[in-house]
C-alpha cells in the first residue's frame, strides 16, 4: 500500500501531498473494499439524487481530502480506504435534511437515523485499533461543510399558474460567486 499511495505521514511530510487523495482509493483487503462498496451503495444514490452528479462528486472528493487531512494531522498511523469520503456523504445527507427539515416529511426521524449511523460507526471505530476515526470525522465534517456551501438549498420562491410551488436554489456558493462578480 505504501507504493500505491497510502496515507503515510512521513512521506506526505516529504512532499507527497497526492497521498491525501490516493489513499481514499486504496483498501487494505477485499473485506474492507466490500464494506465500503456496500456503504457507498447505501448512501451514495440518495445523495446523488438530491444533489446531482457534479455536487455529489464535489462532496465526495472534498470529503476524501478532508478525511485524509484530518487523519494526517491527528493520526500517525498509515491509512487507506473510502470510508472518510462515505462519511462525508452521510454528512451531506444530514446537512440536506437539516436544511430542509420544514420541507421533508419525517425529517426529525431521518436525522435521528443518520445520527445513529454516525454514532454506531464511530463506536465501532473506537473498538478497533485498525479503524481511523480521525479520518471518519474529517470526512464527515468535510461533507457537512461542502454541502452547506454548495447546496442544494431550496427556498420557496412563488406559485406557478397551475398551482405548483416553485423553488430556487439559494446555496451560499451562488452568493459568493455573485458577490465576486459584482466587485470586479
Amino acid at each position: 500500500m505504501m507504493f500505491w499511495g497510502a496515507k503515510i505521514n512521513s512521506l506526505i511530510d516529504k512532499g507527497q501531498i497526492w497521498r491525501l487523495v490516493t489513499s481514499s482509493f486504496l483498501h487494505a483487503n477485499a473485506v474492507h473494499l466490500m464494506i465500503n462498496c456496500y456503504s457507498l451503495n447505501s448512501v451514495g444514490p440518495s445523495v446523488e439524487t438530491i444533489s446531482g452528479p457534479r455536487r455529489f462528486l464535489t462532496v465526495y472528493f472534498t470529503s476524501a481530502i478532508a478525511s485524509s487531512a484530518m487523519s494526517y494531522w491527528f493520526s500517525r498511523g498509515p491509512a487507506v480506504g473510502a470510508s472518510g469520503a462515505i462519511f462525508g456523504l452521510v454528512g451531506s445527507l444530514a446537512m440536506f435534511t437539516l436544511r430542509h427539515r420544514r420541507l421533508i416529511v419525517g425529517a426529525e426521524e431521518d436525522l435521528k437515523r443518520i445520527s445513529n449511523v454516525i454514532i454506531l460507526n464511530m463506536v465501532i471505530g473506537l473498538l478497533s485499533r485498525d479503524i481511523d476515526n480521525w479520518g471518519h470525522l474529517g470526512g464527515l465534517l468535510g461533507g457537512v461543510v461542502a454541502s452547506w456551501l454548495i447546496g442544494p438549498a431550496w427556498k420557496y420562491n412563488s406559485m406557478s399558474k397551475d398551482g405548483q410551488r416553485i423553488f430556487t436554489d439559494r446555496a451560499p456558493i451562488f452568493f459568493i460567486i455573485k458577490g465576486n462578480k459584482e466587485q470586479r
